[in-house]
């Protein structure tokens, strides 16, 4: 069985939908959680460089885990405090087997629940899930807003302010459009970040398929295509050449959607101010030395502490709190 797994993971990358990657990595996360052996890691670095989505899906995979770990733990701890007859009756109840969970964590994925919400917008620190009538999927980043309208012709979603991350559900009669004050971003089926930033301008990134950006001004403008691992800024004055991202780089775009902070090599300055943005719990860096640093590694964007105890071993530096500031300063702990 998991021989055959393994032959369909390693396709689905090349040749499945965006549906499968993800019951894929679904698959591969349960294998890593268990060990794996030389052949079996190096099949899982060909299935992660065979598509840029494969990343992404995989970081989801692992979240889910990680909450199904968690609720696993809790259950036990409750067990611990039960009377003999509550545990009696309990473990007289069927129980979900591994692999009922397995396909519970496979089909999550695309398990779209509820009808279109029509105004979906986050607060600081939150990221939210929208699935769409049509079976499309909106990601809001925190501080984010929008208003969905979907017409005969054409289904619309005004991007008031914020990042999202949409994914797009195939519909050749009816393309899908994304607002953001005069500019417009349309796809037909793909998966793309659009983040509007306060001073108006807009970027895109696009992870799957293509997507058409153009202005709305007085005077016509020819749109610009933008494939696959390309990311573009549209200000007041102009659309930005594409530039082309690395597998990392993309990753790192659509890693906050899992509050995910994918350090690779960034600096530990830049890495607190992305930090900051989802806790009210703020990172200082205390040397501007320190703060120069590059660091590595992968973090859940809400645990500031964790992160900041991992960046004082790599370099050298020590933790103190202040109220709500994790301070992070130079050297040994006093």
């Amino acid at each position: 069985m998991w021989d055959s797994l393994l032959s369909r993971a390693r396709a689905s990358a090349v040749r499945e939908t965006a549906r499968a990657i993800d019951a894929a990595a679904s698959v591969w996360v349960v294998r890593v959680d268990r060990g794996l052996t030389d052949p079996e890691q190096a099949v899982l670095e060909e299935w992660l460089a065979g598509d840029s989505r494969c990343a992404g899906a995989l970081a989801r995979a692992q979240a889910a885990w990680v909450h199904t770990d968690r609720a696993q733990a809790f259950r036990g701890s409750l067990e611990l405090r039960e009377s003999p007859r509550a545990r009696l009756w309990r473990r007289a109840m069927p129980w979900a087997s591994a692999a009922t969970v397995l396909l519970g964590l496979a089909t999550a994925f695309w398990a779209w629940q509820g009808n279109a919400r029509t105004n979906p917008a986050t607060v600081m620190g939150e990221i939210r899930q929208v699935p769409l009538a049509d079976g499309s999927r909106l990601t809001l980043d925190e501080r984010s807003r929008v208003s969905v309208q979907y017409e005969t012709a054409t289904r619309r979603v005004r991007l008031e302010f914020g990042e999202v991350l949409f994914e797009v559900a195939k519909d050749p009669k009816r393309p899908f459009v994304v607002q953001a004050g005069n500019i417009r971003v349309r796809a037909v089926g793909t998966a793309f970040v659009v983040h509007r930033h306060t001073d108006g301008d807009v970027e895109v990134t696009v992870s799957e398929g293509t997507v058409d950006i153009w202005r709305e001004t007085t005077s016509p403008e020819p749109a610009v295509r933008l494939a696959a691992g390309n990311r573009t800024l549209v200000t007041t004055k102009a659309i930005a050449v594409p530039v082309k991202l690395t597998d990392a780089q993309l990753a790192r775009a659509v890693a906050w959607s899992v509050k995910v902070i994918d350090l690779d090599g960034r600096t530990l300055g830049d890495a607190a101010a992305e930090l900051n943005h989802y806790n009210s719990r703020t990172v200082v860096i205390a040397d501007p030395r320190l703060a120069a640093q590059t660091v590595v590694g992968r973090f859940q964007a809400t645990d500031p502490m964790a992160f900041a105890t991992a960046a004082a071993t790599m370099l050298d530096a020590h933790v103190r709190i202040d109220g709500d500031r994790v301070i992070l300063e130079s050297g040994p702990s006093p």
